[in-house]
């Protein structure tokens, strides 16, 4: 890239108004322009940028939030032909704590991008219109936070079951399965059984599942106290009761439909990770949200570190140590634990699910290593993984054939 005939513009987003400084291959600062985050204003932003410098160099663009705040306006530039480069924040940072001005305002912000996109322009990645990705990360986020919401109902209808029936857990192996549910709605207190007989409760409990034992409502009634005095306390869990089963239903209902939309997303995404044994599309859609574009990193070390896999050095004089410390992106992080555990799982008739990883990880604890500290071993390798098929776009491949029968008995 020949530097001089490029314009080299930093913008630091914000919600309603984004602000831009230019400077040239001289460092020297052009000017600076702002414009309302709205498509209908970009195009005049272009003209007010343009006339900064009298000469007919191209403009280039680096944005530190391409997925957030700036999204609406890296894809109006994409989409315009120009060429937009992602700027970590971090690089920022550090480019705005070395300039002489310790002022902090979006002005000084927008330069201190502009200067990192020229030094390190051939570093940093160059921004795509990726639509799909936009879906899976909005998707994603959504279940997440439907998953959140379940969870608190759940644990709120846990200690409300349990002031009503304390032995609530045997009646159903799952508390909040269809039936069980239908249950806890119905008779939210002992007393609402009263009238029951067996065959009454079991016409009610069939009525919900066919498959359901012909003795469950005997068991049932067996566990219960229907003279089971009431108060004002129990009449206000037995209305709160039947309102978060009813939030409990939606909330599966939608996270049902999240959980098909996401997997279509995800079946049309460039990357193939779900030929990974272990990788669902959930476990899939965590990564790619996370990761983002691949081509943000040089090599499976920086995403290691990107992750906080990668042990951090600690030297002083002649001590030279690595250390663990909790870094990185703590989501993508978990992403690559759960991996690591569904690699060196065994399903229930004793198969192991990944022979390579869990003989890999049998050698690391041969060594003396802790099961942490191999499991450990086991994600940092899986990023190299992870990363070569983000990268060339590929499917796994299982590596080697190694005598699946053989590690088996040896597990």
């Amino acid at each position: 890239m020949k530097h001089q005939n490029y314009l080299f513009v930093g913008i630091d987003t914000h919600k309603n108004q984004h602000t831009a400084v230019v400077i040239n291959c001289f460092h020297q600062k052009l000017g600076s322009v702002q414009t309302f985050n709205n498509p209908s204003h970009y195009q005049s932003f272009i003209n007010n940028l343009k006339s900064l410098d009298s000469t007919d160099k191209t403009l280039v663009f680096g944005l530190e939030d391409t997925q957030g705040l700036g999204r609406s306006l890296a894809q109006w530039l994409i989409e315009h032909e120009y060429t937009v480069k992602e700027v970590n924040p971090a690089l920022t940072k550090r480019e705005r704590h070395h300039s002489p001005n310790p002022d902090k305002s979006d002005e000084v912000d927008a330069k201190a991008i502009a200067e990192v996109l020229f030094s390190k322009w051939d570093e940093l990645p160059t921004i795509n219109q990726d639509d799909n990705f936009k879906a899976i990360r909005q998707l994603n986020n959504q279940r997440k936070s439907l998953v959140k919401q379940k969870t608190k109902i759940k644990n709120r209808l846990h200690n409300l079951l349990h002031q009503q029936y304390p032995n609530y857990k045997e009646f159903f192996s799952d508390p909040f399965g269809k039936t069980a549910m239908a249950f806890w709605e119905k008779y939210p207190h002992p007393a609402k059984l009263k009238h029951y007989g067996p065959k009454r409760l079991q016409k009610f409990l069939n009525n919900q599942a066919k498959s359901i034992s012909n003795d469950k409502a005997k068991f049932i009634l067996s566990l219960v106290d229907k003279d089971r005095r009431q108060d004002m306390s129990s009449d206000a869990r037995n209305s709160i009761i039947p309102m978060l089963i009813k939030q409990l239903r939606l909330i599966n209902q939608n996270l049902e439909k999240m959980n098909k939309n996401l997997k279509n997303a995800v079946n049309k995404s460039q990357y193939k990770l779900t030929t990974m044994p272990g990788i669902d599309f959930k476990l899939a859609a965590m990564f790619i949200s996370n990761i983002k574009n691949i081509d943000r990193f040089d090599s499976a070390d920086k995403l290691a570190r990107y992750a906080g896999i990668a042990p951090s050095k600690y030297s002083s004089g002649k001590s030279k140590n690595t250390i663990s410390k909790k870094y990185g992106c703590r989501q993508l992080n978990h992403a690559f634990y759960l991996l690591a555990v569904q690699q060196v799982g065994v399903s229930r008739s004793g198969k192991i699910k990944n022979p390579v990883a869990y003989k890999y990880y049998q050698k690391k604890l041969s060594e003396g290593k802790s099961r942490k500290v191999a499991l450990t071993c086991l994600q940092r390798r899986l990023v190299d993984i992870i990363y070569a098929m983000m990268r060339d776009r590929s499917a796994y491949e299982l590596p080697g054939k190694p005598d699946y029968e053989s590690i088996n008995k040896a597990g």
